[in-house]
This record gives C-alpha cells, sequence and structure tokens, in this order.
C-alpha cells in the first residue's frame, strides 16, 4: 500500500541528554517523513528530554521496565513485556529498531510475539560488563533480528567474536552529527559572564553523562595535578548525572574540593546549546573507560576543537589510529595530565591538529 507510511517504532531506555538520544533524534528527523511514521518506547522511564522529541512530532511511549534479571523484577518485568506487545499491536508496528542490550532483549522478544517482520538493533557501546549468560542470550536472541548496526568496527568485532554471531550480519554505521555553527563572538562573552570567567581563561572541556565509565574523576585528577603550573585555565564539564549511578555528581563536585580546585571546576549541567558551547573550548578531553563511539568526540572535532583522547578501541578508531587526537593511557590521569599540560605549552600545534582534524572527520 503506497499510501500507508511504515510505523517505525524505536526502543530505547529513556529519553535524557545522551549520545544515544541524540541519535535517534538525528536519525528520525532526517529520514523520510512521508515514507515513515516514528514513534518511540521508553522502557523505563520519559527522561527529561521526552518531551522536546514530542514537539517534533515523534509520539513518546512509557514502560515501567526495572533493569536487571533478578527473580525480584522479572514478575513485574513480564506484565510491562505484555503491556510492550500490547502496545505494539495497537499502533500497528511494521519495524522495530531497537537500542542498547537490555532493552534489545524485551524488544525482540516482544518483536516475536508481536509478527513484527523487521527488527533492527543498534549497538552502541562493546558492553564488556556483560555476564557469560547474558551473551549466550544475545547469541540466541540474533536469530530474531533481521540485521546489526554497529556504531563502529571494534563494536561489530567484540559482539561477533563475544556472541558467534557471523559479521555477515551486521553493518558499521559511524554516527552522524550535526555541525556545530560557527564561534560567534558574543556567545563566547555570554557564556564567559554565565560562568563566571575571565575573557583570557583558557577552557578545558568536557561533554558526556555523569557515569562512571565516562571517567569525569581521571580528568578532574589530571587537572588537579597541573592547575597550580596554569592559573589561566580552568575545566568545564557538561552533562547530568543517570538514575541507575545516582550521587555521582556529588562525588566529583566533593573531589574539586578535596583537591581545592572547586573554583576552576565549572559544572554545566545538561545543556540544549553543546554545538555553540565547543567553540570556547580551547582543548576537547576525552576520559571515557568505555565508549562504543564517541559522538561527542565527533562533534568536538567538528568545532576544530584539538582532542585529547583516552586510548579505548572505539576512540582510537574514529581518529584513524590516533592520528587526529592526543591519546593517554585509559584509566591513568598521570598520563592525562602530562598530555593536557603538552597541550596548554603548545597552543600553535595543538591549533593545527584542530584544524586537520576538523577537515578529517568532515570529509569522512
Amino acid at each position: 500500500n503506497k499510501e500507508r507510511k511504515a510505523t517505525v517504532l524505536h526502543i530505547y531506555k529513556f529519553l535524557h541528554d545522551g549520545g544515544t538520544e541524540r541519535y535517534i533524534h538525528t536519525l528520525i528527523s532526517r529520514m523520510n517523513q512521508d515514507r515513515f511514521s516514528f514513534r518511540i518506547c521508553c522502557l523505563m522511564e520519559r527522561g527529561s528530554e521526552a518531551e522536546a522529541f514530542e514537539n517534533d512530532g515523534f509520539p513518546v511511549y512509557n514502560l515501567n521496565f526495572r533493569p536487571g534479571l533478578s527473580p525480584a523484577v522479572l514478575p513485574g518485568n513480564l506484565i510491562q513485556l505484555i503491556r510492550l506487545v500490547m502496545l505494539i499491536r495497537r499502533i500497528g508496528v511494521d519495524v522495530i529498531h531497537t537500542h542498547d542490550n537490555q532493552p534489545a532483549a524485551y524488544a525482540r522478544i516482544a518483536a516475536w510475539l508481536s509478527g513484527v517482520p523487521i527488527v533492527y538493533v543498534t549497538l552502541h557501546c562493546d558492553y564488556t560488563w556483560l555476564s557469560p549468560a547474558q551473551h549466550r542470550i544475545n547469541c540466541y536472541f540474533a536469530r530474531l533480528t533481521t540485521r546489526f548496526f554497529a556504531v563502529s568496527a571494534w563494536v561489530r568485532d567484540i559482539s561477533s567474536f563475544r556472541e558467534h554471531i557471523p559479521q555477515e550480519k551486521y553493518n558499521v554505521i559511524h554516527n552522524g552529527v550535526n555541525f556545530p555553527s560557527p564561534a560567534k563572538q558574543e556567545l563566547d562573552a555570554h557564556y564567559r559572564e554565565q560562568w563566571n570567567l575571565d575573557p583570557a581563561t583558557r577552557i578545558v572541556g568536557n561533554v558526556g553523562s555523569l557515569v562512571h565509565l565516562k571517567g569525569q574523576d581521571l580528568l578532574i585528577e589530571a587537572f588537579a595535578t597541573i592547575a597550580e603550573d596554569y592559573p589561566d585555565a580552568c575545566l568545564c564539564i557538561i552533562g547530568s548525572e543517570r538514575e541507575h549511578q545516582p550521587g555521582i555528581k556529588q562525588s566529583l563536585i566533593d573531589l574539586t574540593t578535596r583537591y581545592g580546585i572547586e573554583d576552576r571546576v565549572v559544572f554545566a549541567g545538561s545543556r540544549s546549546d553543546v554545538l555553540d558551547i565547543l567553540n570556547i573550548f580551547e582543548i576537547y578531553a576525552m576520559p571515557s573507560r568505555f565508549e562504543g563511539f564517541g559522538l561527542a568526540l565527533i562533534e568536538a572535532i567538528c568545532a576544530g576543537v584539538p582532542a585529547i583522547i583516552s586510548d579505548i578501541p572505539a576512540l582510537i578508531e574514529l581518529c584513524d589510529n590516533g592520528k587526529y587526537a592526543l591519546s593517554f593511557r585509559s584509566e591513568d590521569a598521570q598520563d592525562l595530565a602530562a598530555k593536557l599540560r603538552y597541550a596548554l605549552d603548545n597552543r600553535d600545534e595543538m591549533k593545527r591538529l584542530g584544524k586537520i582534524a576538523r577537515k578529517y572527520a568532515r570529509q569522512s
């Protein structure tokens, strides 16, 4: 039926300000709205960005799944699974596109029970923390999957190896980003006034959810090591914490107090204007312990901001084996401090690195 739009249901945990949510929004907003009708189902909670999705014309549904596989949560999750099946049947879903590990498991069961013919799974991370039992479950559910999309070759390779799924069932599609707008002098002044920063202050920036795997604690420790030698530098961290890791923001604030740099670190919270803010960063630091892609890194590089990254596989891959960013040993705050020191001492060289990385990212 050429007149009927295909209904695509994206299934994820929630809609907050993270990279996966930005990926979903970019994907559905850029696809042909005359051919597809997009809806989103949040399995655990609506999240802070759900209203923004709805304002853009994408209906959001919310269920109440709980994380984990313990006997305490399974009965309630079974009820939520039935609700998910009923939702899929009620809105007439043609394609299910699900994201991340636990949502993908429940989504594929619901798709099978509902008779949905096409099921896509996007893998956004390497999921190194999964148990052998969870990998076996994923291997079994591969037969219920039309296609896997991996955000990097590393994610494809590790998933294929651990879960014994042929690589032919994967497509590697790097995340797309919106290019940051050109720098505007008035915005620079605006943000500096907002955060009480001197016009000459050099800003080391980071963007990411405030969770352990993003490594902001390593960045604070590294910055504290060099702060006394660079009184004109500050650290700006953009992002919010998640319900499954409460207290992370306060622990980071406490860390700045312990090191005596609380007046040198800005916690900017969740922001919708990240692409503008990137323009005032002199250095972008990404100290992640785990990543599947690194959306915020690509946004920074596209803005021409020179980057310092941990040497985890996905980030090294994104920077063409490290050619377009400085790298430090993952989990090593002292090595990160050395790279920060080098970047702050070699401004012209870092600016050149930022320019060639920007050209590389925009042509890739």
